[in-house]
């Protein structure tokens, strides 16, 4: 037995974080598990990007909420303070562009963020009503993921899709929350928890983020948390013990 490994934002440290390049690329490796952000635009296209404006992937200062996908579709994000010339241009892809990956591979999977500048944005309900007619379609394969858990309350009301609700605090107040939502999953900063105790027990299943090698991985694993979100998606799947 071993974690599951998520590739965060795909594989983003050879390609281009949350692009379809990088989300294929880490299925393409054997990795089972994406986890990627989308925010809604001006046109209420749900797009893959963490930021709200597109300066930080791109170099190009944007403003993504209050632009259209004709607007952004003339920006690549092909981040390249960080990776150079080589891998552009890269479009910013749609959501349902990126969700059909779980088409093209076996038994893969979808961790699905939801950005709160776009619930502050447009509303919740604004949100979720383009989000649940994409992403319903692939209940099987797809988790909703966020900060804000009175979003993936709607989620649960109004779907059949599971949720994850992500922690600032990792504390009695967060605990008491989970234990009257009892989300799928209960997602935090590995840092946050101790090798030494287990995290709270429950109705979810635990994910960290933030995994850097295989023997970290593993000590999270053996203390009950099953779910490993990682950057070096390629120095985990490189060890023997979590090789696809």
């Amino acid at each position: 037995m071993k974690p599951i490994i998520i590739a965060h934002r795909g594989n983003n440290f050879t390609y281009p974080e949350n692009t379809l390049k990088g989300l294929r690329s880490a299925f393409a490796l054997g990795c089972s598990s994406v986890e990627f952000d989308i925010q809604m635009i001006a046109d209420e296209t749900l797009v893959v990007l963490h930021d709200a404006n597109t300066l930080r992937t791109s170099g190009v200062d944007k403003a993504v909420l209050s632009s259209t996908y004709q607007e952004l579709a003339e920006i690549s994000v092909h981040e390249p303070t960080r990776l150079g010339e080589k891998h552009a241009p890269t479009p910013i892809s749609k959501l349902d562009d990126v969700l059909q990956l779980l088409n093209e591979f076996s038994g893969v999977h979808a961790y699905v963020e939801v950005k709160e500048e776009s619930l502050e944005k447009w509303g919740r309900q604004k949100v979720l009503d383009k989000l649940l007619s994409i992403a319903s379609k692939y209940a099987e394969q797809c988790t909703i993921i966020s900060f804000d858990l009175p979003v993936l309350e709607l989620v649960r009301e109004q779907s059949d899709l599971p949720i994850g609700w992500v922690l600032y605090d990792y504390d009695e107040a967060s605990l008491n929350k989970a234990n009257v939502s009892r989300p799928d999953f209960l997602i935090v900063d590995q840092a946050e928890l101790s090798f030494d105790t287990p995290p709270w027990k429950g109705t979810w299943k635990w994910m960290v983020y933030g995994v850097e090698t295989a023997d970290s991985a593993f000590k999270h694993y053996s203390n009950g948390v099953e779910f490993v979100e990682t950057d070096y998606l390629d120095r985990l799947l490189s060890d023997a013990r979590l090789a696809p």
